[in-house]
């Protein structure tokens, strides 16, 4: 039986704090660094824009005292405001939907929670239902946004793709794989759901679509010919995205470099050690960075790029910038480690570069 939804108004104390900027010494682009109210500030995976619909707050994790929380940016107050509160928050599952401006989804172990950024009211959407063994992943809304895609680990041996109804909270399975499933994004444009068997390296087919009804499961991106494979255990594709508007994918080939796909799998390659790509909305433009910690901007067609920020990895070295666009494409949102853990923005326009 579907889980009933139920409210609630969270009471969160309105603190703030405000951004600071700098001017980058290699790109010249001023970049702004949002403050942290916590220990850990992270932005979003880049399944999708980090940024709510209207482009008004930037919604992104941290950590106060061990405990996750969901906070967010106000882009016209310039201020940071925790957004969440309480025990079990998985702050890094946030899902701004990419219509109503004050809606979010998120898990509270097995639960998927709706929250209203307006009214701080939150509603019970659903439930991961047993078999479960944890492996709850960020979710990700159907091409029609009636469902959620969610992930869960049903044992020590078994992975599990299923779809949550927004309205009534009914679970329903899609796939069951034997393997650890990761990177589960659902294709913004079809009923069609994308997701990786996750090694931490290389694996046999990592690439993988299903449709949402759970049938055609096939390889997503795949070369079987192994003269063409850049390295001797096959080629690694990985960090994925879908592009919203083109029903395509960006995606790195390790030691390669980007491959801008269609929805068959079948694309092209842009040289470059890079590390993660995010396309804007469109496709037309990228944002990427390599492992030196360098951020491009990157014309799809022609492959000509720009700097835009550099150092992200001085000061940490284990950053990663999981850099993404704004719904509009003004904006580059990214990870930085330059002097220490924090999260950062790039406006293109008052750069000169939208």
């Amino acid at each position: 039986m579907p889980n009933r939804p139920s409210l609630a108004l969270l009471a969160i104390a309105a603190t703030s704090c405000f951004a600071e900027t700098y001017k980058d010494s290699r790109s010249g682009v001023e970049i702004l660094e949002i403050p942290a109210l916590g220990q850990a500030p992270s932005n979003l995976y880049y399944h999708f824009s980090n940024f709510t619909a209207g482009n008004r707050n930037v919604i992104f994790a941290d950590s106060v005292s061990g405990k996750a929380q969901i906070y967010r940016y106000d882009l016209l107050a310039k201020e940071v405001r925790q957004v969440t509160q309480g025990d079990g928050v998985a702050a890094a599952t946030a899902c701004p939907h990419p219509v109503d401006p004050n809606l979010l989804y998120y898990f509270r172990g097995p639960v998927v929670f709706e929250l209203n950024l307006a009214t701080s009211r939150e509603r019970r959407v659903g439930e991961v239902p047993s078999p479960r063994a944890g492996g709850y992943q960020q979710p990700t809304f159907s091409h029609d946004l009636k469902s959620l895609a969610v992930t869960k680990q049903r044992d020590e041996a078994n992975w599990e793709i299923g779809l949550i109804d927004i309205a009534t909270g009914a679970y329903r399975t899609v796939i069951t794989q034997g393997f650890r499933i990761g990177h589960v994004q659902h294709s913004p444009k079809e009923p069609v759901i994308f997701y990786v068997w996750e090694t931490g390296g290389y694996a046999p087919q990592r690439t993988w679509l299903v449709n949402a009804d759970g049938s055609a499961n096939r390889p997503y991106y795949a070369n079987t010919d192994p003269k063409l494979w850049p390295t001797p255990l096959k080629e690694w594709i990985t960090h994925e995205s879908w592009v919203p508007d083109t029903g395509g994918m960006t995606l790195i080939m390790d030691k390669v470099g980007i491959v801008l796909a269609d929805s068959t799998g079948k694309g092209r390659i842009l040289p470059g050690n890079y590390w993660h790509v995010r396309a804007r909305q469109d496709g037309k433009f990228l944002v990427a960075d390599d492992f030196d910690g360098n951020l491009w901007l990157i014309e799809s067609a022609t492959d000509n790029r720009r700097l835009i920020a550099s150092g992200l990895r001085d000061g940490v070295r284990a950053n990663h910038a999981h850099a993404s666009f704004d719904r509009t494409g003004r904006y580059v949102l990214f990870n930085t480690g330059r002097t220490k853990q924090a999260l950062a923005l790039i406006d293109l326009k008052a750069a000169g570069l939208y």
